[in-house]
């Protein structure tokens, strides 16, 4: 939401059923959108897209911090190494939590896309402590014709 505040200065939401119907909101300032999406309903339109608001939990104290931190369940992923053509990535080994949203963006070439790849197990690295593989949901730059989808 940070990066939708910087790059934006207006946003749409889009709330539907998958597969059956969609609708698009009519544009609003970020803060404002933020806000919507968060609350989970939208004035304008009267309409409550998501049953419960999503709220954030603001710790008071350093203990609070600690226990939130145990109840997290870490996923974690081996150091890997992959080179295609001239360009090489490489990963330190890491985790995520199932309560994190991660966003990569930055420049082309600069492994986001191969970085993808690797977690989902849909291109081996050329070097790691594990064979790994685990499920990961990923909105690409360009939508793709079949074929090419089939290709990832």
């Amino acid at each position: 939401m940070s990066v939708l505040d910087f790059i934006c200065n207006q946003v749409c939401l889009l709330y539907g059923e998958p597969s059956a119907y969609g609708v698009v909101t009519k544009p609003s300032g970020v803060r404002e959108g933020i806000n919507i999406y968060l609350s989970g309903y939208i004035p304008t339109e009267n309409m409550r897209f998501r049953a419960e608001p999503l709220n954030f939990q603001i710790a008071d104290a350093v203990e609070e911090v600690t226990s939130i931190e145990e109840k997290k369940h870490y996923i974690p992923y081996p150091s890997m190494k992959k080179t295609l053509g001239s360009f090489t990535l490489q990963v330190e080994q890491g985790n995520f939590t199932g309560s994190e949203i991660i966003v990569l963006f930055g420049q082309n070439g600069t492994g986001k896309s191969t970085f993808i790849k690797l977690l989902a197990g849909k291109i081996k690295a050329d070097e790691s402590s594990v064979d790994f593989s685990m499920v990961v949901s990923y909105k690409p730059q360009l939508l793709a014709t079949e074929s090419k989808v089939k290709q990832f």
